[in-house]
């Protein structure tokens, strides 16, 4: 009995062992028991508000983000939004300009009214009651009394912990919710060849413990000073030699110096240069390992050595940004748009939602992930992702969350998590019997290039050409898929979301015609495209989950006629074949 007591004992030892090996493995990898390995896999909507008015790409006046705010300028409002639950917190009035220039620090909104009797004002304003907290009037930059008086050229700097303005020659650190001055930093304003239109030789960027003070006078070599944002104290120098322009940017941990023409230098918060390369930006720096974005790659390295940590190729269009663990690349398709770019006729691989690769801190990335939405990506708020896009009354904002999702053969995460067999055959979705109707000698003519989205092969051609054979091209139509989303109503959300409400002809836009809307799901509208900027007749039309798009040759009543009547077919057909 006591021998089969000890080898019970032994072997429960022996258990115990293991497990605690297990953990000690799991912790020394950097894992935790039930943690997903690797990035975020997929974006799913956390919250979603539409304001009254609209943000026009045109103007493309971006509201202010932090980790726990969104706000919105509309009109001569600014709307407050939690961004922890999509909920408004207060509307802010009373101030002079519409779309002013907005940032947000803490539990505080502050704004630029540039419209204030000619003279620029910072305000302050409470962001859960929207109450002004305090206001200040800018003074001449210089000590001599001489100035425009304005906050728009250097002078001013919202930092996570508060606001900088430079006043008289020096630079003040202000309390957020006071006004009052906390520190100062004197300032040498002369230079011996001052720049035209420039009160203010320098310029200002900050990270969450630093602020970063870059002198730069035409001829002379251009110095950066770093402050202690809790005191002011001048923490380092650095000499960063003649340019003819440097432009600084700053992330959490990291400082980037691009020397016009052709340098890129990426330091420490410390200091510590540790590459010098052609173009590139600060993305951050977490647990000793600085992240950039450099000549079109993604690179780790670390802080105390400057030693590569890893690197990897990243799309050419786009950017990127760091938040909360987590790389974002923003790979925004055609399909989606940013500026003024819109669903356009041709390629499917280019027609459906915005996208972003994820990419986590040991260089491992996912494929290209759609977003639940049509628009533009604006930045991180927490661990939420933020895009905003238009609609025909007002303007979406939607909060992304990422999230790990079991990976699954049939259904890719680059098709939104469809199934290839759920996307139709382009050319059977007008039948013979419109066909018929037409003219007697239409030809459907597969695009074999747009088999692939994303890089998921598709059982059928998602964009299909018909011609008659007899014709002289005057007659030629295209039907594509542009997604097929997850259901209806994300597919009438992407549809309402992507049409060029914003769009400024005069700014090289697409617009030439208004937006008719002739049935439910279905748009009429004109879209220029190509290098003669052609205006053509142009539809999108939502059939169930299906979001599908309608496109003649130009502009003309025949070809408006013509796409009109396939669109109302597609309608009303919902994307069934005849």
């Amino acid at each position: 009995m006591a021998l089969r007591s000890s080898r019970t004992e032994r072997r429960a030892a022996g258990a115990a062992l293991l497990v605690v090996v297990l953990l000690v493995l799991l912790i020394g990898d950097g894992r935790t028991v039930g943690k997903p390995s690797g990035p975020p896999n997929t974006l799913e909507v956390a919250w979603s508000y539409v304001t009254t008015g609209r943000a026009l790409d045109a103007r493309d006046v971006p509201p202010a983000l932090s980790d726990e705010a969104l706000a919105v300028p509309v009109g001569r409002s600014v709307r407050v939004i939690d961004t922890r639950s999509g909920q408004l917190l207060s509307i802010v009035n009373g101030f002079a300009e519409e779309s002013p220039d907005l940032r947000l620090s803490g539990d505080v909104l502050f704004l630029v009214d540039t419209q204030d009797h000619f003279k620029d004002t910072l305000r302050a304003y409470d962001l859960a009651t929207g109450r002004e907290l305090w206001h200040r009037r800018a003074t001449a930059p210089g000590p001599d009394g001489k100035g425009a008086g304005d906050f728009v050229v250097k002078g001013l700097l919202l930092a996570e912990w508060g606001p900088v303005v430079i006043e008289g020659g020096q630079a003040l650190a202000l309390e957020p919710r006071t006004g009052t001055v906390r520190w100062n930093v004197p300032l040498d304003t002369q230079c011996d060849n001052p720049r035209p239109y420039v009160d203010v030789p320098y310029e200002m960027v900050a990270t969450p413990t630093r602020l970063l003070l870059l002198r730069e006078c035409p001829g002379e070599t251009a110095k950066l000073q770093a402050v202690d944002e809790r005191d002011g104290r001048s923490v380092w120098r650095k000499r960063l030699g003649r340019a003819e322009n440097v432009m600084l940017t700053a992330a959490d941990g990291a400082l980037g110096a691009r020397m016009v023409p052709g340098e890129f230098r990426l330091l420490t918060e410390s200091g510590e240069e540790i590459l010098k390369a052609g173009d590139g930006i600060p993305l951050g720096e977490e647990q000793g390992i600085v992240y950039a974005s450099v000549d079109h790659e993604l690179r780790a390295f670390r802080a105390d050595t400057g030693k590569p940590a890893w690197k990897r190729a990243r799309p050419l269009k786009g950017f990127a940004f760091m938040t909360d663990g987590v790389i974002v690349e923003d790979t925004t398709t055609d399909g989606s748009y940013s500026g003024d770019v819109r669903w356009s006729v041709g390629d499917a691989g280019g027609q459906g939602p915005g996208a972003s690769t994820l990419v986590d801190l040991d260089g491992r990335r996912t494929a290209s992930v759609p977003w639940p939405v049509a628009g533009k990506l604006l930045g991180a708020s927490g661990e939420l992702l933020v895009a905003r896009s238009e609609e025909a009354k007002g303007t979406r904002y939607t909060g992304l969350r990422p999230e790990h999702r079991a990976r699954d053969a049939a259904r890719p995460i680059a098709l939104r998590g469809t199934e290839p067999r759920h996307w139709p055959d382009a050319c059977g979705l007008v039948g013979p019997g419109l066909l018929s109707k037409l003219a007697p000698d239409y030809l459907a003519l597969p695009e074999k290039r747009s088999r692939t989205m994303h890089g998921v092969r598709l059982p059928h051609p998602s964009v299909c050409r018909f011609a008659r054979e007899s014709g002289d091209g005057s007659d030629v139509f295209s039907v594509t898929v542009r997604w097929v989303a997850p259901d209806a109503t994300a597919a009438r959300t992407y549809a309402a979301s992507a049409m060029p409400w914003g769009c400024a002809p005069s700014l090289g836009g697409c617009v030439t015609a208004e937006i008719e809307r002739p049935r439910s799901g279905a748009w009429l509208y004109t879209y220029r495209t190509g290098l003669e900027s052609r205006p053509v007749a142009h539809a999108t039309v939502v059939s169930g989950r299906y979001v599908l798009g309608v496109a003649a040759g130009e502009n003309k009543p025949a070809h408006r006629a013509l796409v009109r009547r396939v669109a109302l077919h597609l309608s009303d057909r919902g994307g069934r074949r005849e």
